[in-house]
């Protein structure tokens, strides 16, 4: 089997762009407490980085994501956002709290960072450059 098939096999690519997605996310995450915590702000300013952060990790899974399988980028982007969705509403409800409106539209924010991505990938994935 060759490396060019092992990395379009679904679940491998699925699974690799789903940990790089959830690593951007948390390197934004990161980058983003420390500007809070250099700025002196409060616990009350942090819910837009979260929803930045999931949102750029959702956006580039989306796009390595159609990178790898090279079609249907849409609808690989938005399964991978919302693989992402879930997985937040999943910790939520793991700890007791349930969804408000604004909170369920914040996901909904992430599946739409994903189908963006994995649109994104496939238009970049079929460009060839020629010198």
């Amino acid at each position: 089997m060759s490396a060019n098939t092992i990395w379009r096999s679904a679940p491998v690519s699925v699974l690799a762009a789903f940990t790089l997605g959830a690593a951007a996310a948390a390197g934004c995450g990161a980058a983003l407490a420390a500007l809070m915590a250099s700025r002196g702000m409060g616990p009350g300013t942090a819910w837009p980085f979260a929803t930045a952060s999931v949102c750029v990790g959702s956006l580039l899974g989306g796009w390595v994501l159609a990178l790898l399988q090279k079609s249907r980028g849409l609808l690989w982007g938005g399964g991978l956002g919302l693989a992402y969705a879930l997985a937040l509403l999943g910790f939520q409800l793991a700890n007791g709290g349930v969804p408000d409106g604004a909170q369920l539209a914040r996901l909904a924010l992430v599946v739409l960072a994903g189908a963006a991505g994995g649109s994104a990938g496939v238009r970049g994935a079929g460009k060839k450059h020629h010198r």
